[in-house]
């Protein structure tokens, strides 16, 4: 018995009332389920090349098995049954008419593989391109010379393929790669692919590869000044390669292991974005340049500008969700201050708390990112080794100890006659500091600490 006989005995039940609805028609099963049944990795995704129409199969498997129809392309003629949320049934009509013209259209030799099926029985595989050899030799390897041209995403595919299946991008993929176009392709196609191949644990190489090929900045052409610069891209991609190196072994953060899986487990694709921030934390340094009389050169304000710019690429260019642009527009925005905390000449407690409130939960991201930025620029971390660790220390014992209860509220601002607004947050974090400092221990020192500060601020005024 065949490997694909024995894993489609596995779904008997299901199958056959695809094969009842099918009345003896020869289907295809295809694609990346042979390539996966071979490569010995379960398949919970079935792909389906059929004659006639793709759609209308579909409907019909929904409604016999009582799965949920997803509308792929009614162009393509595509379309999804899911089976309790976890089993993936995906039908396509053949396109040009036959199921060899269908291969010579699909992206990729281990992709263009297929498996007749008629009642059940498997027949012979087709593979027109040599599919099972390159699954043999673990190579990404294009159909034809058009293959990435009638869809230049399928660059990014080759990467990300490359990086789940570990396998190696052909010389044929980097030569197309040259003159490839991706201004046509839509913005959530990019951001899937690029965030697939940024979720994989040794993703360094293929990004490294899609900046030498320079598909990066057609994604990102708001980069193209950074990759004007040789030592901004190299600092760009070797911080991308620290955090990389970070999130894998932990190495220096192996001793914050709480941290590190809480931070981690708490927000879907957190590795990928982090890394995409490391990667983009200076692009607004070839805009703040600034040279001294005396030769020195600064950027003042990359970090605030960048967190912009990055804010907004991020969401046009990949369409990542909100909350996903906001993390990465946080972690640029404040990725300078570690390293000012670092080298102050005296680091209080009050600065490690504001420190703390200011980045909230994105507080343990911003110190891999910074310990990367710092082992990047100089290869120099034991001053921030020092204060991450004094930081942390400082945080777990606030954590251990019961919350503090605020003793002045908004409403008691209000009874001294302040209007709410913003200042409302700087004025009861003052006075929680004042709190956990012992200076303020009831309401009424509280209000009385208030009345003093807004004479004096009346006081300066008048002046």
């Amino acid at each position: 018995m065949s490997r694909i006989q024995k894993e489609l005995n596995k779904y008997q039940k299901l199958l056959a009332h695809l094969f009842g609805l099918t009345q003896s028609r020869k289907i295809y099963l295809v694609g990346g389920t042979i390539r996966d049944i071979y490569l010995h990795r379960p398949p919970f995704d079935f792909d389906f090349a059929v004659p006639g129409s793709g759609l209308e199969l579909a409907k019909k498997f929904a409604h016999k098995i009582r799965g949920k129809f997803v509308l792929l392309s009614q162009k393509d003629d595509e379309a999804r049954v899911v089976f309790k949320k976890k089993i993936f049934f995906d039908f396509a009509g053949i396109q040009g008419k036959t199921i060899q013209n269908d291969l010579k259209r699909r992206d990729f030799t281990i992709n263009a593989l297929a498996v007749p099926l008629k009642d059940g029985k498997v027949g012979e595989i087709i593979d027109l391109f040599s599919g099972l050899a390159h699954l043999e030799k673990r190579l990404i390897v294009p159909v034809s010379e058009k293959s990435l041209t009638l869809d230049p995403l399928r660059i990014l595919r080759a990467f990300r393929f490359a990086q789940e299946l570990n396998f190696k991008v052909s010389d044929k993929v980097i030569q197309l790669a040259q003159n490839l176009s991706l201004k046509k392709v839509a913005p959530e196609r990019i951001g899937y692919e690029l965030m697939r191949i940024m979720e994989t644990k040794r993703s360094f190489w293929a990004i490294k590869t899609l900046a030498d090929l320079t598909i990066l900045p057609q994604i990102f052409p708001e980069i193209s000044d950074l990759f004007a610069n040789p030592g901004l891209l190299n600092h760009s991609l070797m911080t991308y390669k620290k955090i990389e190196e970070l999130i894998e072994h932990k190495s220096f953060f192996s001793q914050f292991t709480k941290e590190f899986d809480a931070y981690f487990s708490s927000m879907p694709r957190r590795r990928a974005l982090l890394k995409l921030a490391g990667l983009l934390h200076d692009i607004a340094k070839p805009h703040t340049q600034f040279a001294t009389e005396t030769g020195d050169v600064h950027f003042y304000g990359h970090d605030s500008l960048g967190a912009k710019i990055a804010e907004a690429m991020v969401m046009t260019r990949l369409r990542l969700a909100r909350k996903e642009a906001l993390m990465i527009k946080k972690l640029i925005a404040y990725h300078m201050r570690l390293h000012l905390l670092a080298t102050a000449p005296v680091l209080t407690d009050r600065a490690i708390r504001k420190f703390f409130r200011d980045l909230a939960d994105e507080y343990f991201g911003l110190m891999i990112l910074t310990f990367a930025d710092g082992y990047a620029t100089a290869g120099k971390t034991v001053h921030l080794e020092d204060t991450i660790l004094r930081m942390i220390e400082l945080k777990r014992q606030y954590d251990a100890k019961r919350k503090i209860a605020r003793l002045i509220t908004g409403h008691d601002l209000i009874a001294l006659g302040l209007k709410p607004g913003p200042i409302f947050k700087t004025i009861l974090e003052e006075l929680e500091e004042l709190q956990v400092e012992g200076k303020i221990k009831t309401k009424e020192e509280g209000i009385e600490y208030l009345k003093v500060a807004l004479q004096g601020l009346l006081e300066k005024e008048e002046k």
